[in-house]
């Protein structure tokens, strides 16, 4: 793994789907109850408390191949999906939840994943 500058990763993410040109963001809409919703990979839709939710939710995928084909050592990516795995872990996808958080860990450099 490589370092690479908080700039450059804000870029990069900000490009997101454009940059990776295979992944895109998950669907969102917002219901006739006004719930924010994203649809998952499976086809199930996941009901969110706001929409600032589910854009973080909608944008897993993105975030994941970013970290599975650059792997980089960066603070900002790190954050990402931090914040990504505490969403996950909120609407009840703990498995993608442990595996972002560990992937959290390993772009700040800690080499197995753990703590």
């Amino acid at each position: 793994m490589r370092p690479t500058s908080d700039k450059t990763m804000v870029k990069a993410i900000s490009k997101g789907a454009k940059m990776l040109n295979s992944e895109k963001t998950l669907l969102i809409r917002q219901s006739d109850n006004g719930k924010w919703e994203v649809r998952m990979r499976g086809g199930k839709w996941v009901i969110c408390e706001t929409e600032a939710d589910a854009k973080i939710l909608s944008y897993a995928p993105v975030l994941e191949a970013l970290w599975l084909k650059t792997r980089p050592l960066n603070n900002v990516l790190a954050a990402r999906l931090e914040k990504t795995a505490e969403k996950m872990n909120q609407y009840k996808m703990r498995t993608d939840a442990r595996r972002f958080q560990k992937w959290a860990k390993l772009a700040r450099g800690n080499q197995n994943g753990r703590k």
